[in-house]
């Protein structure tokens, strides 16, 4: 074990910002300048400024791709630190540029966890962390003489972005949480046990390269058949190892990179599987090519593979929220004309194949070009939004409602008779009677609605034909004297 009067080196700060680094650190920091985050030095703590990339997106897409063991981000606004809140664990930190030079050293020991002198012990798995591990690896390798060869496994969950970007993070976590009680639970007697960053965790035991291999095939089909459990329905991933061993001929900086290139090979093998470092060396010698080289490769490979996943799944993302954007009213964010002559189009041709009853009340707001040209258009839009509240609140889950045009909105109802129809009709036009809408200058007024409804009939060939029926039906109501339903 690890001696525990054994003084611990130096923290290793990443430093990924245009600023100057700081040069009042309270002691036991070393700080490097980064000048990209893909970088193969061990470090302990990565400082991401939001000035040195495109946006706070931008600083997460690595983060949740790349993984590591723990963050500082440092923001300008509160909108920016509240949407980092959002997705940074609970190692993590925030600091507002214009405090970083009063609470850069705080900040950095929160991180660090040197508060409560937890600097061994991952805050989300409770097992060792990175740091610890190291240190262990490393006396063990100082040993005089090595007293058996062990092993060094690097294991990494599979497509982990993709379980938190479907899931979320909290589920992310607890699948974290629950691996590293099963690696615990798997790995008695083992040297240690760690989160090595991410969703990476490495295991030290004694034994040769092949019992370090079995042992990670039996991890293997362990992890890959375990159902994680959520609060959701169990989730199902895997986990690709990487292995090396050493008998005391290698430096600790050899042995992690031989491990690593290892684990990248497994991943551009096609994940759920181990490569040893023999292998790794076979393959290379295979197609004549440096070692060194081919470790490159791997690496690159599978990060732009997680980068591009991330990239596409942005895409989607911005797709998504783009139509969602364009289906909707700006001012009401109710659907919008073009959504409301779409869907029910697709309605009306099914119920007419089904022969289910549909009713559409279509209701004009009464006298409202008197209320823009009273009060001024603001407070028209404001009326506009608390006539369409009023609205929701009337109708039901499986309706749905659309803005027209102007100060005409339609309230499609499925499954639902003329009978009911009016009912609803009837309790909209008197909500909407009640309300009492505040103009911006501070007077006060109400609304009313004129209302008509009509249900399908086998008769209306089209959309246009119904919206006829029901617009005639308007007429009826404002000719009527209006505030009114007709049907």
């Amino acid at each position: 074990m690890t001696d525990q009067n054994q003084p611990f080196k130096a923290i290793q700060v990443a430093w990924c910002s245009p600023m100057e680094m700081p040069k009042n650190l309270p002691g036991g920091f070393e700080v490097f300048q980064l000048t990209t985050p893909i970088f193969d030095r061990a470090i302990d703590l990565i400082l991401f400024d939001i000035e040195a990339f495109a946006g706070l997106e931008e600083i997460r897409n690595i983060y949740e791709t790349l993984g590591y063991p723990n963050v500082l981000v440092v923001v300008d606004t509160i909108e920016q630190e509240t949407d980092a809140l959002a997705w940074l664990h609970a190692k993590d930190d925030i600091c507002r540029r214009d405090a970083i030079q009063q609470q850069i050293g705080w900040r950095l020991k929160r991180c660090c966890g040197l508060g409560n002198q937890k600097i061994d012990r991952d805050p989300l798995t409770s097992i060792a962390n990175r740091r610890s591990l190291d240190n262990h690896v490393k006396a063990l390798l100082g040993s005089n003489p090595l007293e058996e060869s062990f092993c060094l496994i690097f294991l990494n969950i599979d497509r982990f972005k993709s379980i938190n970007d479907r899931y979320g993070h909290r589920v992310g976590d607890e699948i974290l949480q629950e691996l590293a009680q099963l690696l615990q639970e798997y790995s008695r007697g083992v040297e240690i046990v760690a989160r090595y960053g991410g969703e990476q965790f490495a295991i030290a035991l004694r034994g040769s390269l092949a019992q370090g291999k079995a042992f990670a095939e039996f991890l293997r089909t362990q992890i890959a058949s375990h159902p994680f459990c959520t609060e959701k329905s169990p989730i199902h991933t895997s986990a690709s190892f990487g292995i090396a061993a050493t008998n005391g001929d290698l430096t600790f900086e050899e042995l992690v990179d031989k491990t690593d290139r290892c684990l990248y090979a497994a991943k551009k093998l096609g994940r759920n599987r181990t490569v040893t470092a023999e292998e790794f060396d076979a393959s290379a010698d295979a197609i004549g090519q440096d070692i060194q080289i081919t470790a490159f490769e791997n690496k690159i490979r599978v990060i732009t593979e997680r980068m591009t996943e991330a990239l596409v799944l942005n895409a989607r993302r911005l797709a998504k929220q783009y139509r969602t954007e364009a289906d909707l009213d700006g001012l009401t964010e109710v659907f919008n004309r073009r959504y409301f002559d779409r869907l029910l189009s697709r309605q009306l041709e099914e119920f007419y194949k089904q022969d289910k009853p549909l009713t559409l009340s279509l209701l004009d707001l009464d006298h409202f070009g008197m209320v823009n040209k009273t009060y001024g258009f603001p407070t028209g839009d404001r009326a506009l939004k608390i006539a369409i509240e009023a609205v929701r609140g009337c109708v039901r889950e499986t309706d749905w409602i659309a803005r027209y045009g102007g100060e005409e909105f339609c309230v499609v109802m499925p499954n639902t008779s003329l009978k009911e129809g009016v009912r609803v009709g009837e309790r909209i036009r008197q909500t909407l009677k009640e309300q009492i809408i505040e103009a911006y200058d501070g007077r006060k007024f109400q609304i009313t609605a004129s209302i008509g409804i009509v249900e399908r009939l086998p008769e209306d060939a089209d959309l246009i034909a119904l919206c006829q029926r029901a617009s005639d039906k308007v007429r009826e109501a404002k000719e009527g004297g209006r505030d009114r339903v007709k049907f």
